[in-house]
């Protein structure tokens, strides 16, 4: 039996979250994400080792078995559809992230680069239309700047930090029906009117690895649940049908509890 973590049909491991934020050149996930029992993770963030129970060496039965390789086939499916959904998506331990929505660059003459999380753009591929601040216009933290359309839906956007909108990334912006948004799109640029360090609500370094592994967990509950209770509009073609997946998430969890995730993560 393979293993929980390897994804099917050739797309292979999820790499180490430290790999994705630049710590580690090269570690593969065995894991699928579940980093609390992970002795390198908890030793890279400071909080010591930490080692998981041993295993019973008891022989199982031919229902506990069954049980176990049930939960194994289901968590592989999860761990394949994370690495869908996650992949490309690197992290960066030198910029801001300012939960949901951005992370922010310091550039010269102390302008913001603005841009939306990976992960943020994989969940919620594919988009319609993202809507940002016009240039010359200022605007106050927490006012809102533009928003994300997608099938009807519109993700409203924050301000992160205060300042005036230098620049916009007009190639990135507008109208995105067809097209794939990178995670290293910046969608604009601002002149800040506040020091970064007095901003109440930045992440960087092992606070952002945290909130991302945050958002992991809460995907991977909606993976479970879809894979735990298949039908028809939730999940669609599994692998095990045939090899082919669906490549939105709203096709894989359905419509409904597809916006539940949104509202959760976005």
């Amino acid at each position: 039996m393979r293993s929980a973590t390897r994804s099917c049909r050739g797309e292979g491991p999820l790499p180490c979250i430290w790999v994705l934020a630049g710590v580690l050149s090269y570690r593969l996930c065995d894991r699928a994400y579940e980093c609390e029992g992970c002795e390198l993770f908890h030793a890279l963030s400071g909080g010591g080792s930490r080692p998981g129970s041993r295993k019973s060496t008891a022989p199982q039965s031919a229902r506990e078995f069954g049980r176990e390789a049930t939960i194994a086939w289901r968590e592989e499916q999860v761990a394949s559809h994370l690495h869908h959904v996650l992949r490309d998506c690197p992290l960066y331990l030198d910029r801001y992230y300012r939960p949901p929505h951005f992370w922010l660059e310091t550039g010269k003459d102390d302008d913001l680069t603005v841009g939306l999380a990976g992960h943020l753009l994989r969940i919620l591929h594919p988009i319609d239309r993202i809507v940002t601040p016009d240039v010359g216009l200022r605007l106050d933290r927490d006012q809102p700047c533009g928003w994300i359309a997608r099938r009807g839906m519109a993700i409203p956007l924050l301000m992160p930090v205060s300042g005036v909108v230098r620049a916009v990334n007009e190639a990135a912006c507008g109208d995105r029906a067809g097209q794939e948004t990178g995670p290293d799109d910046w969608l604009f640029r601002l002149q800040p009117s506040e020091a970064l360090e007095s901003v109440a609500g930045l992440l960087r370094g092992e606070e952002m690895l945290l909130w991302h592994l945050d958002n992991i967990r809460t995907l991977k509950s909606y993976l479970r649940e879809a894979v735990a209770s298949p039908s028809e509009e939730a999940l669609g073609p599994l692998l095990a049908d045939g090899g082919v997946r669906q490549p939105g998430l709203e096709d894989v969890l359905g419509t409904s509890r597809f916006r539940e995730l949104v509202e959760a993560i976005a």
